[in-house]
């Protein structure tokens, strides 16, 4: 979907492609093609949008900054795991300057990447699971 065409979408398919956002990724990293007009052509315009990159780019960069803060007690954001992104540092910052790149990004890449910062159960977070070096390097290999 081109950006004349996400203008022209209806105010209801925006909305939906908002609110299901997570949904969408997953319909995303699952391979499923939009369909032109519909909430996933949204959602994937969006996506791959300069102003998500960018967005994608400062949680990755707030990350690093957590790792280095005391989390507070009664702070609603969920503590970094600092061991595991100490260690991912170097790909982080591939990710963010590939982020910032000129070049198009896959939308696929995208959801990973905001799978993995919205998963509170993940990787990336102090309580979370699983490997944060795989994920991140299956998020640089899908953009």
């Amino acid at each position: 979907m081109s950006d004349t065409e996400h203008q022209r979408a209806t105010t209801a398919t925006r909305l939906r492609a908002r609110l299901f956002a997570g949904r969408l990724d997953r319909d995303v990293e699952d391979g499923i093609a939009p369909m032109p007009g519909s909430p996933l052509a949204v959602h994937v315009a969006r996506l791959t949008s300069v102003d998500e990159r960018e967005a994608l780019a400062r949680s990755l960069r707030h990350a690093l900054g957590d790792m280095r803060s005391d989390h507070e007690p009664f702070s609603p954001r969920i503590p970094v795991h600092p061991d595991r992104l100490a260690g991912c540092r170097g790909v982080i910052d591939d990710i963010t300057l590939r982020l910032h790149a000129p070049r198009p990004v896959r939308a696929r890449g995208m959801a990973r990447l905001r799978m993995l910062l919205s998963d509170g159960t993940g990787p990336l977070y102090r309580a979370g699971r699983g490997s944060l070096a795989a994920e991140l390097r299956g998020v640089l290999a899908a953009l």
